[in-house]
């Protein structure tokens, strides 16, 4: 489950515009989505975490 500052990550947390979560130990791979917000992939287990342009969590998808 992606973290940050040792916070678990769900829905609706605000993870700010500049700060990249870790997951499995690692900086989550991002780019930036048509609507200025970003994406966010684990390395390491796959899981997926969409950022709003304005910092707010909108959806962690686990890898299947």
């Amino acid at each position: 489950m992606p973290t940050i500052h040792g916070m678990e990550l769900e829905d609706g947390h605000d993870l700010g515009v500049d700060a990249t979560p870790i997951c499995c130990g690692d900086d989550m791979d991002g780019k930036t989505t048509d609507s200025g917000g970003r994406e966010y992939t684990c390395g390491g287990c796959g899981t997926e975490m969409i950022v709003r342009a304005n910092g707010l969590v909108a959806d962690i998808y686990e890898a299947a």
